[in-house]
């Protein structure tokens, strides 16, 4: 039989998260699918632990050699996929119960190329638990304005989404912080796509993670936005929602300074309402601008000064 979906993990040293997102696998009901696990690890651990594993689905393995990195191990198999549809599953994620891939499997449409799920973020270090399923409501503004997702990533990882395998956007191999709402940007921009307003996917939040080296990076995050802005102009900052965003992160990153702005900038174009962004925060100490009702009026100011 012939896979409907392929499966794809990206592995990376962690074959105890590994275990736990193919027992979970082996739950589902919904059968025709395929599982590719491709990976990124400098040492053996992943492939000795395949190397002891007997599934009954199937599975194909790849050690990349050399190591492709993040985020294209997220489809580095690609090309040994058979299925029409591709499910990415990071290999700290699981599927949530074993109903999972069957409502993925039942919301497949001819005219839709994208399928979004809801998810529960697990916090491994503390074991607590979150809801991050979205309303139909929330959904459909970002199909509307899918820039929306600058201002916060309320899809989730890419565990979530299931697409279309003649997709021709993917996720752009240059970014590694806004990697995945970036990619769902230009995928909801040129595709049409549907929401599972139920958990499906469990996220692993855990010291491991890739982005947490990230988070609160300069060196990393103004390269990576510009970038952003490179391919989507004044789109990103066209309402207040977007416009916030690129406030919070100037005050966040503690840049005070054209100057400054530049030097993270690493040569990229820095485009002229940013640098009055700049000029605008420098107003008032930074503390000031931590407290929030302060920094809400400061940014609608801003807004409206730099239209």
């Amino acid at each position: 039989m012939t896979p409907l979906i392929s499966i794809l993990i990206p592995a990376f040293e962690r074959p105890e998260y590994l275990r736990r997102s193919l027992e979970q696998i082996a739950r589902q009901r919904f059968e025709r699918f395929e599982v590719i696990v491709t990976d990124d690890s400098e040492s053996d651990a992943v492939e000795k632990f395949i190397g002891t594993q007997t599934f009954s689905f199937p599975f194909q393995y790849r050690r990349n050699r050399p190591a492709v990195g993040t985020p294209r191990n997220w489809t580095a198999g690609l090309d040994l996929a058979s299925g029409e549809w591709i499910k990415i599953l990071h290999d700290d994620d699981w599927l949530a119960g074993p109903d999972s891939l069957s409502h993925y499997a039942q919301a497949i449409r001819p005219d839709i190329d994208l399928i979004f799920g809801g998810y529960e973020a697990v916090y491994e270090e503390t074991g607590t638990r979150a809801d991050r399923t979205i309303s139909s409501t929330q959904f459909n503004r970002l199909v509307r304005s899918p820039n929306r997702l600058f201002a916060g990533n309320l899809l989730g990882p890419p565990s979530v989404l299931m697409y279309r395998r003649t997709l021709k956007e993917s996720f752009d191999p240059n970014l590694k912080w806004i990697v995945d709402w970036e990619g769902y940007i230009r995928m909801l921009q040129a595709h049409r796509a549907v929401y599972i307003d139920r958990v499906l996917v469990c996220m692993s939040y855990n010291p491991t993670q890739v982005t947490r080296s990230c988070f609160g990076n300069p060196e990393i995050e103004i390269p990576e936005v510009l970038a952003y802005y490179q391919k989507q102009g004044d789109r990103t900052h066209s309402t207040w929602i977007t416009y916030d965003a690129w406030w919070r992160m100037i005050r966040n990153l503690s840049i005070r300074s054209v100057a400054e702005l530049d030097r993270y900038a690493k040569g990229a174009k820095v485009p002229s309402f940013l640098y009055r962004m700049v000029r605008h925060q420098r107003c008032l100490p930074l503390h000031i601008w931590k407290w929030g009702p302060i920094s809400k009026v400061g940014m609608f100011l801003s807004f409206n000064l730099n239209r």
